[in-house]
């Protein structure tokens, strides 16, 4: 799980089309047949319904035109088009359909009034590579939807710490499987302003599938393959603008508080499970590995296995693990000891990423760790698994 940083990129069009921008209706008499764009489309069960379609501008929507279906449900929406844009159309009380769609394109759209996930789309192959998007997207979110659901239901049952564990990793392994699925759609449809959509989609309110403190390299590759082919945009245009400040700002946080080997490790205060305090500086003498992790992160309690063998082969040295947690709730981080059999210092202050620690150190994720020698400098940081193990075996033998 990663903290949130000090910076943020903008997510692509999460405007409200409340307080759109209004658009003249185009003119098409005697106007160029290639700038020519028309929707042709069905709707079944849709006699008299309004369809509505609006740009999607890098800041709003913008309205484009609104037409009523015929008896039989059909429609049909021509309008002037000066570059390749996104655009929304929507039908129903919740019905819509996002289209990319390049200039002079003659689109075929039939779908249901009551079935908005039920559709099919020819003659644009952008609105195509989304709605093949977006079908895979719909299938992450019903199977998040049913871990969620679950969760709901069996809150109070006497298993449901186990369960629970048992859905975080379901949880893991869905947005992991719909990610990997996302790298691959960016990168074999670079020349696409589609995966402008695959970099900013959602698993839910303010969970990105593209973290820009975790993924920035996606957010830059999109950048990168976006101002190639389609600068013309204005939202490339932003992302661009974008992704350059969070560089800055990356690297600007990365000099202010990047822990350097050599200096003294910053010293700290906080409290144990049993509520008394704990130095850091208290375990002077002793080579000591501060880890940083949480009850509820996966990869923090599958390292917690090192740190067994580690305790297992050096405990009787001097060696010393202070582990600092960054969980909210006492009885998890207390079970998670137990559960995993960690026999040794623990403190947290119980407030998540709001521990005055976590900053002190820069911590961005967990888990993270720091070697401290007996002097209290630090000797490296981000060392896990056999690397690790490796370390020790050469500080502590040798």
């Amino acid at each position: 799980m990663i903290k949130q940083t000090g910076f943020y990129i903008l997510i692509f069009l999460m405007l409200s089309a409340s307080g759109c921008k209004q658009k003249t209706p185009a003119v098409h008499g005697g106007e160029d047949r290639e700038n020519t764009t028309e929707i042709r489309g069905k709707l079944q069960d849709g006699a008299t319904e309004s369809i509505l379609l609006e740009e999607m501008g890098a800041r709003e929507y913008i309205p484009v035109d609104t037409v009523k279906c015929d008896d039989s449900g059909n429609f049909s929406i021509t309008f002037m088009q000066k570059q390749v844009a996104f655009y929304v159309l929507r039908y129903g009380p919740s019905g819509y359909v996002t289209l990319l769609m390049e200039p002079g394109e003659s689109v075929d759209f039939k779908g249901q009034l009551e079935n908005k996930d039920s559709y099919s789309i020819s003659g644009s192959p952008g609105s195509a590579l989304l709605q093949i998007l977006a079908a895979e997207h719909k299938r992450a979110l019903d199977a998040l939807g049913e871990i969620a659901r679950k969760n709901r239901e069996f809150v109070s049952a006497p298993d449901y710490s186990e369960l629970k564990l048992k859905w975080n990793l379901q949880f893991d392994s869905i947005t992991s499987v719909f990610q990997d699925y996302s790298i691959r759609f960016i990168h074999e449809n670079v020349r696409s302003p589609a995966i402008l959509i695959a970099l900013y989609n959602l698993y839910g309110q303010g969970i990105p599938v593209f973290h820009p403190s975790t993924d920035f390299q996606m957010y830059h590759f999109v950048d990168s393959a976006l101002m190639t082919n389609h600068s013309e945009l204005e939202a490339v245009r932003m992302l661009h603008a974008q992704v350059a400040e969070a560089k800055l700002l990356m690297e600007s946080d990365q000099q202010s508080s990047l822990l350097k080997n050599g200096e003294i490790a910053p010293d700290f205060v906080s409290s144990r499970p049993d509520g008394s305090a704990l130095a850091l500086s208290s375990l002077r003498g002793n080579l000591v590995l501060l880890d940083f992790w949480a009850s509820w992160s996966n990869l923090s309690r599958e390292e917690n296995a090192t740190l067994l063998k580690a305790w297992e082969q050096f405990g009787k040295m001097n060696f010393r693990i202070l582990q600092v947690s960054v969980d909210d709730k006492l009885t998890a981080w207390t079970s998670a000891i137990e559960e995993d059999g960690l026999v040794w210092d623990h403190v947290s202050e119980l407030k998540r990423w709001e521990t005055p620690v976590v900053d002190l150190y820069g911590v961005e994720k967990v888990p993270f760790n720091v070697l401290i020698d007996p002097s209290g400098k630090i000797v490296e940081t981000d060392l896990y698994g056999e690397q690790l193990l490796s370390k020790l075996d050469q500080l502590l033998n040798n």
